[in-house]
């Protein structure tokens, strides 16, 4: 789902909340019968979404404003987080896992226009579940781009990181992950590239963050050029996280 589309998204969807919808309408609850009520809203929501990929493709639409793309997008991810939950009552780990996982296509179609990410838990969520399960080199360096692609629309007000004592805010965590997974492509570039933006993003984590990385280069056995990139940024960050 890394480079799914809008079109593959709809198709996926069906197939994970298949059996929640059989679930919930088992149920005959008043709960569950608004639950399937926001399965239907974020399908419709899906169909919104494509539709405006096809205007556009064929040219019936020119332009679409920033806030409403903006509000889509994040119309679409509240729904997912709901639905989400429903899933992880219910002991639908897997399913709940793959719906976090379906708010990254949105966040693609919404850099795409140009709009504005507002909420963050939900992308936090499924990149960590990537960066947990990737192993292979190119699959974490796609990972690594997307995780750049999903910072660059992050709304300026989370960047400004008010709530930097708060240590299991998204932007934090969303940040360490970039770091961690850099360090797993092994290819020493991409390591200095992000590097070089969680200094600039979390610097109250980063000489953390450096710090238990060179503990981690013997624990995990990193080559030596990786060793050497987390070497040269452990030194380079002083007490105040600011690169001399």
């Amino acid at each position: 789902m890394l480079d799914s589309g809008i079109e593959e998204l709809s198709q996926e969807y069906e197939k994970i909340v298949e059996a929640l919808s059989l679930s919930l309408k088992a149920d005959s609850t008043t709960e569950s019968e608004e639950l399937l009520k926001v399965i239907d809203a974020f399908r419709q929501n899906i169909q919104i979404m494509y539709r405006l990929d096809s205007d556009f493709r064929n040219a019936q639409q020119q332009e679409v404003s920033k806030d409403e793309v903006s509000e889509i997008s994040d119309f679409a991810l509240n729904l997912l987080d709901e639905i989400a939950h429903a899933c992880a009552s219910r002991g639908m780990q897997n399913e709940m896992i793959q719906l976090h996982r379906m708010s990254l296509p949105i966040v693609l179609w919404l850099k795409k226009y140009d709009g504005v990410l507002k909420k963050l838990d939900i992308v936090v969520n499924a990149i960590a579940s990537y960066a947990n399960s990737l192993q292979e080199p190119d699959s974490l360096q796609a990972l690594c781009m997307l995780i750049g692609n999903v910072i660059e629309v992050i709304d300026t007000e989370i960047k400004k990181d008010v709530e930097a004592t708060n240590p299991m805010r998204p932007w934090r965590i969303l940040n360490l992950n970039w770091g961690i997974v850099a360090t797993r492509t092994h290819n020493t570039e991409i390591m200095e590239q992000v590097f070089d933006k969680l200094i600039n993003n979390i610097p109250d984590d980063a000489q953390q963050f450096f710090n238990e990385g060179m503990q981690q280069m013997d624990v995990v056995g990193y080559p030596m050029p990786v060793r050497r990139v987390m070497e040269k940024y452990a030194g380079r960050v002083g007490g105040n996280n600011i690169i001399h």
